[in-house]
């Protein structure tokens, strides 16, 4: 191999590109491929087109080198080789030794963090220096501020190596400030750079301008007192000095007044001695008399303003229990029509009071989200009509005075006097119907079920009333409308094959209540059957049955006396699906796949032939994934009678792709296994039955299929011609036939070769007295056909 550049200086700048181009020639005897890389460069950098050069015997080809300088490249000479490698030797290098000459671009920039900084009298920022170019530089840094600020660099002159950033620490100080406004302090910050140094070997001898660049920082000084705290002490000494003229004006205005005792008429008790007309009790301290008129009572509220109180229970039309949460509203009659007084809420026990009720009489409003408003005794809007009345009928209460209320039913208004208590004002609301609907789950039943879901209101834990059914559709769903509210359901799921569930609900008026997916609990089934022999259809005994129940491994043996190949299991959850195999001494394996629905029995009868016995396994390719609809041929089986057979199947191409199962098989016996499929070599496995206990399950993958390549040769006289070498090879692998005569695969002149791994070859053929021919062909599947024409002779 011999390489050769025209390229022995390179000349470029930071951040631009430069090619070299290497010339290579195969002086071997084989196809080559090349590869070229640049040696003092990061790999990253350089980029080789093409990657890898073919190269015929004798040919020759250019790699060209694409050298991507980054900006920060230092400046100067840089030694650099070129290598190129030979991949079909594997050791064979050529190098060649080059020089990089980078061209100097000094750049600079100047930046900081943060812009600007609060604070009382000092701050600091971050000044990030950053040179941008490829040569070392001297840094002078200095500040200018109009506003008398000291400041200070550390530290103020540094040298930056090429591509890299240097932080530099800037502080600032202010003027002091005592009071007044913040204050924007501005201070620009000059930077100047020149070069650190020059390359004699670039002959550099020019003084180049400096390198300057410009920022602003900003100190928002605050001052010692703010204006708003200036602020606040001038009001505060204003107030005290206006308090302190009001306390001494005061203090000389009244200082003149004798000194007097005075007390609220509320401030004498009235004495057990006195009666309904408020007869006085003795002072404390001296003698009897009179109380003053509004004196208060030993009981009862502090102010006598304060009135008294309506208190009583509300109950459902429903079921005649208490219900929680109803509004009630005192409504009293004024000017312009009904007045909102007071309100409360019902408790859970339905009961409620409201209490501080002047002297008056009032009606009550009884109303909630899901039921229809009741007033009690009637509405006083004028409708007439009372839709409940007062349970409290003909009880009566005394007030402060002693005046008797008697409620009657239809009157007018309920009437409260000072401090009197009306007790048994209760009422019945109505509720809106109630909704519950929800979903039913079946499990892991294969077939469509109905489940009917009923609803049944109980009373005091007994169902009372007409229920109300339905069904469920097609997705499991149900709705139970027109329930009475509020009240308790119990709600039963019914379903052919499962176990009734039951569970307890209660609704609230108009309630639209979902409720959480209800899963069925299926009766258990159970499977059965009788395992006989093949011929005589008489029971088998000693037959070991299995299946998987809930991840456990379950079998039964068939009894050999009484009820001989029987066999039970009990107790099966259901709705599911179960596989039974069937094993015994001296006789093959049978397999059976039994579904079960919800609360099923079933029967699965087998029959084993004496010596019989089946495999399975999967096909895989290349990859690892399963093949489907590969064919899988048994070699080596014979019948009963002695009559050779060949069973074959064809593996799954869905589900559990690649698998295949084979029945029928004359156990003890050893076999073979072939998997054919277009595209890929037959690949063939070895198995052995026993009698006693089935087979391992058998793996097999295929490789990918060899490629046929063949041709016919002909002469320069367009005449096929018999005896030419043909040579194919890779580079790494070389192969030899020769054109034959005809026979019965090729015809005259013809080659093959039956089995080459997929690639790119060259192909030659040579011949004496003519010159050689040499084409390349790529191989990927099948078979590929390739002519060959001998050349004139040299």
């Amino acid at each position: 191999m011999r390489v050769a550049t025209e390229h022995r200086t390179l000349i470029a700048d930071p951040g631009a590109s430069v090619d070299v181009v290497v010339d290579v020639v195969n002086t071997g005897d084989l196809i080559d491929g090349v590869t070229a890389r640049l040696v003092g460069l990061e790999a990253a950098v350089v980029r080789a087109e093409p990657e890898v050069l073919p190269l015929f015997p004798g040919a020759s080809g250019q790699i060209t080198l694409t050298i991507q300088l980054p900006a920060s490249q230092p400046a100067g000479l840089h030694p650099v080789t070129v290598e190129v490698v030979s991949h079909v030797s594997g050791t064979t290098r050529r190098h060649l030794d080059l020089e990089l000459s980078v061209a100097a671009q000094p750049g600079l920039r100047l930046s900081r963090q943060p812009t600007l900084v609060r604070a009382r009298r000092g701050a600091r920022y971050v000044l990030a220096v950053e040179n941008t170019g490829n040569v070392a530089l001297d840094v002078l840094l200095a500040a200018n501020s109009p506003d008398r600020c000291a400041t200070r660099f550390n530290p103020t002159n540094l040298r930056t190596a090429p591509g890299t950033v240097t932080p530099v620490m800037l502080a600032v100080k202010g003027p002091r400030m005592i009071t007044g406004t913040e204050v924007d302090r501005v201070v620009t910050v000059d930077l100047v750079g020149r070069r650190a140094d020059t390359i004699p070997a670039m002959e550099e001898t020019e003084t180049e301008p400096e390198l300057t660049d410009q920022t602003t920082v900003v100190l928002k000084q605050r001052p010692l007192i703010s204006r708003g705290l200036l602020t606040a002490l001038i009001l505060l000494a204003i107030i005290a000095l206006w308090a302190g003229v009001f306390l001494l004006g005061l203090t000389q205005v009244f200082s003149g007044d004798p000194v007097t005792k005075t007390a609220p008429a509320s401030y004498f008790p009235v004495s057990a001695a006195t009666g309904n007309g408020g007869g006085a009790s003795a002072a404390k301290g001296g003698g009897a008399g009179a109380a003053p008129a509004g004196a208060t009572p030993k009981t009862g509220l502090v102010s006598p303003s304060v009135g008294g109180t309506i208190s009583g229970t509300v109950t459902a039309k429903s079921n005649s229990a208490a219900v929680g949460r109803i509004l009630v509203q005192a409504y009293r009659m004024g000017r312009k029509g009904p007045v909102l007084v007071s309100s409360a809420a019902t408790q859970s026990d339905g009961s409620y009071t409201l209490a501080g009720l002047f002297p008056t009489t009032y009606w009550l409003k009884f109303s909630a989200d899901g039921f229809t408003t009741t007033w009690v005794p009637s509405d006083p809007g004028g409708s007439g009509t009372s839709n409940a009345v007062a349970s409290g009928t003909g009880t009566t209460s005394t007030g402060t005075a002693g005046t008797k209320v008697t409620l009657t039913a239809g009157s007018a208004g309920i009437q409260v006097v000072a401090q009197g208590k009306v007790d048994g004002t209760n009422a019945v609301v109505r509720g809106a119907q109630a909704q519950i609907s929800g979903d039913v789950d079946r499990g892991d039943a294969l077939d469509a079920v109905t489940t009917t879901v009923t609803a049944r209101m109980l009373d005091g834990g007994k169902a009372t009333g007409k229920p109300i059914t339905d069904t469920t559709d097609a997705a499991g769903g149900y709705t139970l409308s027109g329930l009475k509210a509020p009240g308790t359901y119990e709600l039963s799921f019914t379903t052919p094959g499962y176990q009734v569930t039951t569970q307890t609900e209660t609704v609230t008026g108009g309630e639209q209540r979902l409720e959480p997916t209800v899963l069925l609990s299926a009766h258990t089934g159970h499977l059965s059957g009788t395992v006989t022999t093949g011929t005589s259809k008489t029971g088998l005994g000693g037959v070991t049955v299995s299946t998987t129940v809930d991840g456990q491994d379950v079998s039964v043996i068939t009894p050999t006396v009484g009820s001989v190949g029987t066999y039970t299991f009990d107790d099966l959850p259901t709705p599911g699906t179960y596989v039974l195999t069937f094993t015994a001494p001296g006789h093959g394996t049978a397999t059976r796949i039994v579904d079960l629905g919800a609360g099923e029995n079933g029967v699965a009868n087998v029959a084993l032939t004496a010596g019989t016995g089946s495999v399975s396994g999967t096909l895989l390719g290349p990859n690892g994934k399963g093949i489907g609809g590969a064919t899988v041929t048994v070699g080596g089986t014979s019948t009963n009678d002695g009559a050779t057979a060949t069973p074959s199947t064809t593996t799954l191409t869905s589900g559990s792709v690649g698998a295949f199962t084979l029945s029928g098989l004359v156990a003890p016996g050893s076999y073979t296994l072939t998997f054919t499929i277009d595209g890929y070599r037959p690949e063939t496995v070895p198995i052995t039955l026993s009698a006693d206990k089935a087979p391992a399950a058998v793996t097999a993958q295929l490789k990918t299929q060899l490629v046929k390549l063949w041709g016919t040769v002909t002469a320069p006289n367009g005449k096929t011609y018999a005896g030419a070498t043909v040579t194919v090879t890779d580079g790494t692998h070389t192969f030899q036939t020769a054109s034959s005569d005809p026979d019965t695969t090729l015809s005259q002149g013809g080659y093959l070769f039956p089995s080459l791994e997929p690639g790119t070859y060259s192909v030659t053929v040579r011949a004496a007295g003519y010159g050689q021919q040499t084409a390349l062909v790529t191989l990927t599947s099948g078979t590929v056909r390739r002519d060959l024409v001998l050349q004139a002779g040299e």
